[in-house]
């Protein structure tokens, strides 16, 4: 098979391409970005987290009895509603004063880096919680 004869000096090589073959390429990413993006953006974290069960979806017979005997003005309503798991939590830990303050401040703190955090209200009720568990351990 013959060679192609060499481009002239200075000349710049061209492939023909179909437009829609190369906007497809430009939409792609290269490859180990895609990865890179999931490590950066918490997905590791969800790889590592525990399957979610039923109960995570609804709180507990424990938690709901805890709310009720919460003083009202301490209730956490907006958690209960968006975040049932983290109140199962709370009341799980309830009993154990020094744990139970240790649980809510991982919850409002952010100690591993990248979390979205919590909405105000519910950030807030947390924060109640926790000023509310701090003064009964200190009585």
């Amino acid at each position: 098979m013959p060679t192609p004869p060499k481009p002239p000096s200075g000349s710049i090589d061209f492939e023909i391409t179909d437009f829609d073959d190369a906007r497809r390429a430009l939409d792609e990413l290269p490859s180990g970005l895609a990865e890179m993006n999931r490590l950066m953006h918490g997905d590791e974290w969800a790889s590592r987290r525990r399957r979610p069960l039923p109960t995570d979806r609804a709180l507990t017979g424990e938690a709901m009895d805890w709310v009720i005997g919460l003083p009202p003005a301490t209730r956490p309503h907006a958690a209960c509603e968006q975040f049932p798991r983290v109140v199962n939590a709370i009341a799980a830990s309830w009993s154990d004063i020094h744990y139970s303050l240790q649980v809510i401040d991982h919850m409002i703190r952010d100690y591993r880096g990248g979390r979205r955090g919590f909405p105000a209200g519910v950030r807030i009720e947390l924060q109640a919680l926790h000023d509310y568990q701090r003064r009964r351990a200190a009585a």
